[in-house]
């Protein structure tokens, strides 16, 4: 209970990404401000054969009101008896309308309505300006959800094939009329590699579209994109991420990393070519959050603090004995490898980086194409070092760079009221992703600063 409120904002948020990530997809209807509007209104016709042989009943009618008011596609949707029918359909294609209105522009909308025939009706003269009962009134036809035909996962990124974590990303976007995924917006992540692609798996998802009675329409959809599992066992993963019990063997029950972040290089040293080691002791709580975070070694002493800050935000699969889930103490040890200067790699994005902040050669986010637009961003942990008698408001100041994909990456301590502070939103940031900046329509690194603000957990 000694960290409970202080990782409340954490957990809720790994609850919500795991609730997400229970189902596939998830969908809704787009809200819209209006529906059309009837404003002219004409009675069916009696057919003459019906009338005489005095056959009554209601023709249910399907049909959609144009962005112009206009009724287009007229169907019977449900028939009670035959002979009227036609009556029906003639009656609904004169009616006009007022065009209904959606996002504050005039939208086409599927509508239904009975259309009664009574020969005790039949003939009346109707005055102008008269409409009908308002159980004859035509109302919205009713919502149907997007559903997904083809949902490919998404290609396991390179860079994480050797530490088999979880592939799964949660997003949330728009369904199309024509049943394509635009306007993705990423808002969970097991790790900051399976981002951009899962974007690309985006790309290849196919939908049967909403659709709002007969009319194809835009939709608000959640879901995941999951990636092909590696199929080791726990004991495997844990090992290659290098984690075991605290005295270096695999620990008698074992909880799975879920949402991993990978501690961020102390700037300085990277730039300089240091490199170093950090071993950290922690426990995977039952509820698969850590806690009890504290470095057992580092050299330099910059490195375990990164780790640490690191493994604050990591959230675990739980471990279970005996049908319960319990607490397991665990070390995670991590290595530094320098990047010497005139020896960086152009095809590895860090090395490539480091070179050219190492030469000065990345500038600001002046004059780009357009405004940097964040795709996802996690949010910092609160560090669970302060005890509770004391918890702090605080501040930090990152400056980091937005490489040519839209990766954050190499962010840099400006600032921090506590140093503690400063390493939570560097971790935070260098799992951050954005839409690629461009500068004359070519693709671009680019320096950027921004500010963190804590607010004290409440007790």
């Amino acid at each position: 209970m000694k960290h409970r409120l202080a990782r409340l904002v954490a957990l809720a948020g790994l609850l919500a990404f795991r609730a997400l990530a229970a189902e596939s997809v998830e969908t809704a209807p787009l809200v819209t401000d209006n529906a059309p509007i009837l404003r002219t209104w004409i009675p069916p016709v009696y057919p003459a054969d019906a009338l005489k042989e005095k056959i009554d009943g209601t023709v249910q009618v399907r049909f959609i009101v144009d962005a112009q008011g206009r009724v287009t596609t007229v169907r019977v949707l449900e028939a009670g008896v035959p002979q009227l029918n036609e009556a029906a359909l003639a009656a609904v294609r004169g009616w006009e309308f007022l065009p209904g209105i959606e996002d504050g522009k005039p939208a086409a909308y599927c509508l239904d309505v009975p259309v009664e025939f009574f020969p005790a009706e039949a003939g009346k003269k109707i005055k102008p300006g008269f409409l009908p009962r308002i159980d004859l009134l035509p109302q919205t036809a009713p919502h149907t959800d997007a559903e997904p035909k083809l949902a490919p996962p998404g290609e396991y990124p390179a860079i994480l094939s050797e530490r088999k974590i979880q592939g799964e990303v949660a997003f949330a976007c728009v369904v199309s009329a024509e049943g394509r995924a635009v306007e993705p917006r990423i808002t969970g992540a097991t790790h900051a590699e399976f981002v951009l692609p899962a974007l690309v798996a985006l790309t290849h998802w196919e939908f049967t579209p909403a659709l709002q009675g007969d009319l194809p329409v835009k939709s608000a959809l959640v879901g995941k994109v999951t990636f092909n599992a590696i199929g080791n066992s726990r004991e495997e993963i844990l090992a290659v991420n290098g984690i075991t019990a605290p005295d270096g063997s695999v620990p008698p029950v074992v909880p799975e990393p879920y949402m991993v972040a990978d501690p961020v290089w102390p700037f300085e040293l990277l730039l300089k070519g240091v490199g170093g080691s950090a071993v950290v002791e922690f426990e995977v709580r039952g509820d698969g959050t850590t806690t009890g975070v504290k470095v057992r070694e580092a050299t330099p002493p910059e490195f375990g603090r990164a780790l640490a800050a690191a493994l604050e935000s990591w959230t675990f699969n739980p471990a279970v004995d005996g049908g319960q889930v319990v607490t397991v103490p665990l070390v995670k040890r991590a290595e530094f490898k320098p990047v010497p200067a005139g020896k960086e790699s152009a095809a590895d994005p860090v090395e490539r980086l480091v070179a050219a902040l190492r030469a000065n050669q990345i500038g600001g986010a002046k004059k780009l194409d357009e405004r940097l637009t964040p795709i996802y961003r996690a949010q910092p942990t609160y560090p669970v070092a302060f005890p509770p008698s004391d918890r702090p408001a605080g501040r930090a100041e990152i400056e980091f760079v937005i490489d040519r994909e839209g990766r954050a990456r190499l962010p840099r301590i400006v600032s921090a009221t506590r140093e503690e502070f400063g390493w939570a939103a560097a971790t935070a940031v260098a799992q951050w992703v954005f839409k690629a900046p461009r500068r004359g329509g070519e693709p671009v690194d680019v320096l950027v600063k921004i500010p963190f603000e804590f607010s004290a957990p409440v007790r």
